[in-house]
């Protein structure tokens, strides 16, 4: 699904607006969208699933406005959508509660729903667990019954809120590896604090800051944005200066060992490969300074 967002703005009374003349047209594909808390994600994100209307412009999928009802309807039927907060049904298993997100969604075939839900349930890692309450589970068994639910019917577009959150390692990569085979001949929306999972998956990334955009490109346009500006500085003679942004510390027995991105760097600090998580403070540094 092709989405084309157009200066897009939403206003909530007695607040800055959410989003602030947004445009940007989403390709087909693995698409990060980053942004720290408050910049806007969580409401493209239901914008784009039909359940916020914008203040001003226009949101279209497949060439089709999503202010029309009856275009909202179809889109929710080919949508899937994970948010952050995830609480399925605790009194079903995992297999009747995508047969009820099945039939939500369309699939209307019994045995068609009941063989998605069991593919699904494997495909996420709790075949062991089907015929469970999910009213049991531990947290991150609940986030992988979410993922499964935002994948039921097949859906052409899929919004992904912290997929990965309360998952362990082994469980992030499984899900990366799913999502990346699905962004194949798809569009498939990750928003995430975690950016090693975008570094990981995503060729495209749309960076959003006080409902603003402020980055919309390739990946590694963005991990561009430090290069030569990424050092490492073992500063043993004092504190660092104010001009430089840590991107994180490592302690080791000769004591600690920053990470930082500044564009003059301190006299013992040493040039490094850039990451998207150098890349993401660097585009913050310059539009703080803008």
């Amino acid at each position: 699904m092709y989405v084309s967002i157009d200066h897009v703005t939403k206003d909530f009374r007695g607040k800055p607006a959410a989003l602030d003349d947004v445009t940007i047209d989403l390709p087909t594909g693995m698409i990060g969208l980053l942004g720290s808390n408050g910049a806007g994600k969580t409401t493209l994100m239901r914008m784009l699933c039909g359940i916020v209307q914008p203040t001003r412009g226009t949101v279209r999928v497949d060439g089709r406005d999503l202010a029309d009802r009856r275009v909202r309807q179809a889109v929710r039927k080919a949508l899937g959508y994970l948010p952050q907060h995830v609480d399925p049904y605790p009194n079903l298993t995992p297999l009747e509660f995508l047969d009820y997100v099945g039939i939500l969604k369309g699939v209307d075939r019994r045995a068609a729903r009941r063989r998605q839900a069991r593919e699904l349930v494997e495909r996420v890692g709790l075949a062991d667990a089907q015929d469970r309450r999910i009213g049991g589970f531990s947290g991150g068994m609940r986030r992988r019954v979410g993922i499964a639910q935002a994948l039921m019917g097949d859906p052409e577009l899929i919004i992904v809120d912290e997929p990965t959150a309360g998952l362990d390692p082994e469980e992030r990569v499984r899900f990366r590896t799913l999502l990346a085979g699905l962004g194949a001949d798809r569009t498939v929306i990750l928003s995430t604090h975690i950016l090693d999972d975008v570094a990981q998956t995503c060729p495209y990334v749309f960076v959003l800051g006080r409902g603003r955009t402020r980055y919309d490109g390739p990946t590694s346009g963005l991990i561009d944005a430090a290069r030569g500006r990424t050092w490492l500085t073992d500063p043993r003679g004092g504190p660092l200066p104010e001009h430089v942004a840590v991107v994180n510390a490592t302690t080791t027995p000769e004591g600690t060992q920053y990470r930082i991105v500044a564009d003059t760097p301190p006299d013992d600090a040493s040039p490094v490969e850039p990451s998207l998580e150098d890349g993401y403070m660097a585009l913050t540094i310059d539009k703080e300074r803008s």
